[in-house]
């Protein structure tokens, strides 16, 4: 099953690599940076820092992986999503609504010390499309028209040790890929000829990630844990050309820019949890350090990210003889601070999510159902106000050896 599962990994790439969140603030930098996560994560609202659980995958923090225990001995999950954006500002109302295949992950232990997992999903995503009129010089209605598309994607492969007694470490090796496409379009009323910058971004480079967690044990199977995550941030090229095409849309003049640089700081976070044998409570703080990135653009400004999260789940009973005794829930809030200031104003960002997770096949399988909704941005001073509202649905297959249980 290891080597199929595999393969259906390697050939699901272009598959995944699709726009998963539209944002016309992803006209800045790399676009949306979007947190790799499991199910379990996304029930929780992106918490997971300190998060140690025997049944479900947790990739916040890679330390983690070593907490699946027997009878578990591989699991396979898969996302699906269907997403709806509202955008809001002073003068209009839009919405756009979309889906399909969000992530792909496998996990497997290599030794009763050393777990692994290999994972597919969005790293970055960009998607808009902007149209607006300007004076430029002496002409005045000149149209412009912004638009980009594409995503980043990660190929990652993470291990997790357990080093000593309640103590764990783990890091994830990501490859990102893909093309991104920014083109900015310049005409005048009369259509005598058009100017286009485009910027193609091509993803090529390598990203590391670590992570961190002890647990402190107390009476009656309760148990502290703290975790810590961080990652070094990575740097990307890209390349401009500029294109005049007159009204027949003949190309008048072709031109390469200077070679341009988009960087993703590094990051800390830190995470503090309590679990009893049925439920996680549990609380992420992180850190992104992007002030000391420069803007290529002159309209915002990099701003540092604090991000707080908070999450629970009710874990269910793997063991139980009934189905409702196995069904587990979870809920999260976050809230944070965008990476951008426009126009001299913060984009605050906040969300909440809760998820369910229903067993299949004798608790072998589940079938997860999670709700997101996020609010970002603002309107004011002319900005975009933007509403989320997401499904997510997730299929997890487990391998339990010698596990023959049927639910009554």
């Amino acid at each position: 099953m290891r080597y199929a599962l595999v393969l259906i990994l390697v050939c699901t790439i272009d598959v995944v690599a699709q726009n998963i969140y539209n944002s016309p603030y992803s006209v800045y930098g790399l676009g949306t940076i979007n947190n790799r996560m499991s199910t379990l994560n996304r029930g929780m609202s992106g918490t997971g820092i300190a998060v140690r659980d025997h049944f479900n995958l947790n990739f916040v923090n890679p330390a983690s992986y070593g907490a699946i225990a027997s009878p578990v001995t591989s699991v396979f999950e898969m996302g699906f999503y269907i997403n709806h954006n509202k955008y809001t500002t002073d003068e209009l109302n839009e919405s756009m609504t979309r889906g399909g295949l969000s992530n792909i992950n496998y996990w497997f232990k290599f030794s009763k010390r050393w777990a692994s997992t290999l994972g597919l999903s969005p790293f970055s995503t960009v998607s808009y499309k902007i149209h607006t009129t300007r004076t430029l010089g002496s002409i005045a209605d000149v149209n412009y028209l912004y638009e980009g598309n594409g995503t980043i994607s990660q190929l990652y492969w993470g291990h997790g040790f357990t080093i000593m007694k309640n103590l764990s470490l783990g890091f994830n090796i990501s490859y990102l890929f893909g093309p991104v496409f920014k083109r900015e379009s310049i005409n005048t009323t009369d259509h005598v000829s058009t100017l286009i910058f485009e910027n193609r971004i091509n993803a090529n480079n390598f990203k590391l990630d670590a992570g961190l967690q002890y647990e402190i044990p107390l009476r009656k199977g309760k148990s502290i844990v703290v975790g810590i995550v961080g990652d070094n941030g990575v740097t990307l090229g890209a390349r401009q050309k500029n294109y005049l095409i007159d009204g027949s849309l003949d190309t008048l003049a072709t031109s390469t820019g200077d070679e341009l640089k988009y960087e993703v700081p590094s990051s800390v976070g830190v995470g503090l949890s309590f679990q009893t044998k049925r439920s996680i409570v549990a609380g992420d703080l992180k850190f992104e350090n992007w002030r000391d990135i420069n803007s290529e653009n002159q309209d915002a400004d990099f701003e540092d990210v604090w991000k707080f999260s908070m999450g629970y789940m009710y874990k269910g009973d793997p063991d139980a003889m009934n189905y409702v005794g196995a069904v587990s829930l979870r809920a999260g809030f976050h809230l944070q601070n965008y990476y951008l200031r426009i126009k001299n104003t913060d984009l605050p960002w906040w969300g909440f999510s809760a998820g369910i997770s229903l067993p299949m096949f004798d608790n072998r399988s589940s079938v997860n159902i999670t709700y997101s909704f996020d609010q970002f941005g603002t309107i004011n001073k002319g900005l975009l106000l933007q509403h989320s509202q997401q499904i997510m649905f997730d299929v997890v297959i487990r391998d339990l050896w010698g596990a023959r249980r049927k639910f009554d």
